[in-house]
This record gives structure tokens, sequence and C-alpha cells, in this order.
């Protein structure tokens, strides 16, 4: 059996799967990708940005294949990938629209690291998988006093 040929039980898998149970799949795949090396560089830039929003993401633009919208100050973003770097899409194993739950989850799991007091609601805007030419995602940001966003 190819290696291949198990990924495509994995997409049928996660196929199967509600979108709950995608999240907390997802959640886990997330975290730990990000864990990689991901993560440190989110972290310096957290720090360069003494953690104030806003300057985080105009200084994601400074990173290669990432581009960074303020939308509303404090508030709301637009994070762009130029390119998939999903390790499994990148080697040919998984196309399915559903592996983007897990950058959904990476983002969210560095957002919350970086920011404990802060509550974030992430969402998938576009995609390269589902044929958008960058991938986007909304990112709304609320205090942990506020209702979740």
């Amino acid at each position: 059996m190819e290696l291949s040929d198990w990924f495509k039980g994995f997409e049928d898998g996660v196929s199967r799967l509600s979108p709950e149970q995608r999240e907390v799949f997802f959640s886990a795949c997330g975290e730990h990708c990000v864990k990689s090396g991901t993560l440190q560089v989110y972290r310096e830039l957290h720090a360069r940005a003494g953690g104030d929003l806003d300057v985080f993401f105009l200084q994601a633009n400074e990173l290669p294949g990432v581009k960074a919208e303020i939308v509303e100050k404090d508030s709301l973003y637009h994070l762009y990938f130029m390119e998939c770097t999903c390790g499994l899409f990148r080697r040919g194993y998984v196309s399915t629209p559903l592996l983007c739950e897990c950058s959904r989850q990476s983002i969210l799991y560095v957002l919350h690291s970086l920011w404990k007091d802060r509550r974030f609601r992430v969402t998938i805007c576009g995609s390269i998988l589902r044929g958008s030419p960058c991938c986007k995602m909304r990112i709304e940001a609320g205090m942990s006093g506020q209702k979740a966003v």
C-alpha cells in the first residue's frame, strides 16, 4: 500500500466528520504543526510589536508569503497566505479543502497563545485548496470579558 493510498482514506474519514468534530481533530493537528517552528516566528513578531495587535499585523507583512490588513483597529484583520505551506498538500497527499480547518485552528492557537486575555474568531474567506489564488483569513478580536466573537 502506498502512502498516498492511505491519505485517500484519511480524506474520506475527515469528510465524514461533522464540522464540530473536524474542529476538534484539526485543533490538535494545527497546534502540533505550528509548534514545529511557525509559533516561534509569531512569538518574535509579538515581542517586537510589544503585544500591540495592530503593530503585530503591520509587521506580519514583513514575513515571506504573508500579507495582512487592518480592517478595524484593534478588532478586525485580514491575513493572507500567498501559498499553501501544508506539507501534506505540498507532497500531494491531501487536496481536500477540509484540510484548511487545520490552518484556521493553527491561527487560533497562535493568537490565543500570544494574547491570553483576548478572544478571537477566525473565518476562512478563501483558500488555495478551494480554488482561490491565496488563502484569506478574517480575524476578529475581542476582549475576554466580551462574548466570544
